[in-house]
């Protein structure tokens, strides 16, 4: 049959339109799909099984990850911890001129958090509150000269000693409990004096405190502050104060018209260090890895020198 060229322009359209429609229709289906021909792993069901959460990262840092002075690991790895300091009790804790809080615990703490790669918000309490609000968690930590005890250790965790007796260059700064007496002071000359008649002023819930309790007849009189012990010895209502040696040395060399000196040796050997919450193992494990960092690259070493260099 003979075909009209009007009609074979009209097929010949009809053909195009087809194949063009065709190609329209696989190109669409494609773009549903969003072009993705690689198979996916099925998506799971949804549970209503309670999940676990991860635990706390308790890794401690690399060398390569984090340094006494270095950047920390990273963010996701960050611990915080509320940490309870006392304030008042130099040269470890305490507040300068300016209102500032310094001193060798919190310079040590500062080389811990970044050794540690751990962050701490600082809590100043009255030293008798620390270790109850670490025991029941309110606190993460406590670090103010803290001696390591037996009775205490049931309470909370303790991280290993960073201070102890026999540490120091000069025995005026070993860690233990002194007898400061007034320079005119001639009968009470070590802890055998510390009779009945004797009024001894201490700090509350310290152990020169427990001492001058269970070891001596003395007249226990508990002041909330070491200021107020020796405050209380320059005016004569005390006949002497026990506190740690290194706080004594501190207010002497800080006072010199107090007329107060140190008699006898130290009363106790003891050794200082930070109370952990029962709950932070993490927190714990990050803290005496640090520390050994510090002890072996040389850091504690130079913070120790800085406040305990010369008597």
């Amino acid at each position: 049959m003979k075909v009209r060229r009007g009609q074979w322009h009209r097929s010949v359209r009809y053909y195009y339109f087809n194949i063009i429609w065709v190609v329209c229709l696989v190109l669409t289906m494609s773009a549903c799909t969003g072009g993705n021909l690689v198979p996916t792993a099925a998506t799971p069901e949804a549970t209503t099984e309670p999940t676990t959460a991860p635990a706390v990262a308790t890794a401690v840092p690399t060398e390569a990850s984090a340094g006494a002075g270095g950047a920390s690991a990273s963010a996701a790895d960050m611990l915080l911890a509320r940490v309870g300091i006392n304030a008042q009790f130099e040269p470890f804790v305490y507040k300068d001129e300016a209102g500032q809080v310094v001193g060798f615990d919190l310079d040590l703490m500062t080389a811990l958090t970044k050794a540690g790669n751990f962050e701490v918000t600082y809590m100043d309490l009255p030293f008798e509150e620390l270790l109850a609000q670490v025991a029941s968690g309110e606190l993460d930590a406590a670090i103010s000269a803290i001696t390591v005890t037996a009775e205490r250790a049931e309470q909370v965790n303790f991280s290993d000693v960073y201070f102890e007796s026999g540490s120091a260059p000069v025995s005026y700064y070993n860690p233990g409990q002194g007898l400061a007496v007034r320079l005119d002071e001639t009968t009470i000359l070590s802890a055998d004096n510390l009779t009945a008649q004797v009024k001894v002023g201490v700090k509350a819930d310290t152990t020169g405190a427990y001492f001058v309790a269970t070891e001596t007849d003395a007249q226990v009189v508990a002041y909330p502050e070491a200021a107020n012990a020796f405050a209380a010895l320059r005016n004569g209502d005390v006949d002497a104060v026990v506190i740690d040696i290194p706080v004594i040395v501190r207010y002497i060399s800080n006072n010199a018209d107090a007329g107060i000196r140190i008699t006898g040796g130290p009363l106790t050997d003891e050794q200082y260090a930070i109370a952990v919450s029962p709950a932070r193992a993490d927190l714990l494990a990050r803290i005496n890895s640090a520390l050994a960092q510090l002890r072996a690259d040389g850091t504690y070493d130079q913070i120790f020198e800085k406040w305990f260099g010369s008597p």
